[in-house]
């Protein structure tokens, strides 16, 4: 090869170099902020960050090995990109294995935790080691390591259904399957091709591509997941907010108006669905009941339960003046049908005639 095909060949590999480290490094980026964006939207979300600080990390390792790119910068920041060529090299597989941590449960997100803390460990120790005797790969080994084992744990999870049904969150398995089938055909392609020492060069350039498929079908899934919880969320806002209306309208739609005395009523649940209730049991412009309840637990269970006490207590009115008694049967006709809940009550019996009250709870 002349030194004319040698330069055209070196000069095509820095754009390649370039375009790429450029392209994972904007994914990355655009990643973080679709997840800054949709951080209200449950489970999903810290597999996009993650994912997107490993394609920016990817991509600032790659332009760092852009000579050209290196050459351009300050003297200041050239001097400080081995140490971070270094960090990233060793990093890499920890943003790695917490993106498809985000992806399983139980045993098997704590093995992969396992896996992710033993190369921060083997970073932490790469990089102080590098510092102090400026030797880059050192550990690159277990490193090594640790990125197989992370890549034969994903391989295995994603090829044993039965696998994916108890340990995974997944929703697009195929997606991902292909994504990691394309990622291992090139990256044995590209080992076989430079134990045969043909074409060094071409190596770098598939490594990205299949790390492109690799990082679209993680994104693809991830993406998949955040939408899904989305939807999910904003059906479960949507059935709140028409158990709220329907909480609303059991309780008392004005206050009485009574003789020497003057009613007012304010409530304000803890959340938006509560078993808080109240009701009032006017006899006439002198007499009245009041009923105070609280079921326990929040949310629509309690809710229901409220509505319940609303109908039975049409049904013991008439022992508004005898608070005990009131209680007695209202516990009689809601006891069968709590299923584990609790509620207490208080009643008060006003007469503004006679000038007494009656209360029990």
């Amino acid at each position: 090869m002349d030194m004319d095909s040698q330069l055209q060949t070196m000069l095509t590999g820095q754009v390649f170099l370039l375009f790429a480290g450029t392209s994972f490094f904007i994914v990355g980026l655009a990643s973080l902020a679709v997840a800054a964006i949709r951080r209200n939207s449950g489970g999903g979300v810290r597999a996009v960050v993650f994912l997107g600080i490993w394609s920016a990390m990817y991509g600032v390792q790659r332009l760092t090995q852009c000579s050209t790119l290196v050459t351009i910068l300050p003297r200041w920041l050239q001097s400080r990109v081995p140490y971070v060529e270094t960090s990233i090299t060793y990093l890499l597989i920890v943003a790695a294995a917490l993106s498809f941590r985000e992806l399983v449960v139980g045993k098997l997100r704590q093995f992969v935790t396992t896996l992710a803390l033993i190369g921060l460990l083997i970073a932490l120790l790469a990089v102080g080691w590098f510092v102090v005797t400026g030797q880059k790969y050192t550990l690159i080994r277990y490193n090594n390591l640790i990125s197989a084992g992370v890549l034969v744990v994903l391989l295995v999870f994603l090829s044993v259904p039965a696998l994916n049904r108890k340990f995974g969150v997944l929703q697009r398995r195929g997606v991902l399957v292909m994504g990691c089938a394309i990622f291992c055909v090139e990256a044995l392609y590209v080992s076989l091709v430079q134990s045969l020492g043909v074409g060094h060069d071409i190596g770098s350039r598939w490594d990205d591509l299949g790390f492109a498929a690799l990082l679209s079908s993680l994104a693809y899934v991830d993406l998949q997941r955040v939408y899904a919880n989305e939807r999910r969320l904003s059906t479960i806002e949507n059935d709140l907010a028409i158990a709220r209306q329907l909480q609303f309208s059991i309780l008392p739609a004005t206050t009485p108006r009574l003789s020497r005395l003057r009613v007012a009523a304010a409530y304000e649940p803890m959340t938006a669905v509560a078993g808080d209730f109240y009701e009032f049991l006017p006899v006439d412009e002198h007499r009245i009941g009041f009923l105070i309840t609280d079921v326990s637990g929040h949310g629509v269970p309690a809710a229901l339960i409220a509505s319940m006490i609303k109908v039975a207590v049409q049904s013991v009115a008439a022992h508004a003046a005898d608070p005990a008694e009131l209680l007695r049967h209202l516990r009689g006709i809601l006891s069968a049908d709590l299923r584990g809940q609790f509620i207490s009550a208080a009643y008060l019996w006003i007469d503004t005639k006679a000038g007494n009250a009656l209360y029990s709870f």
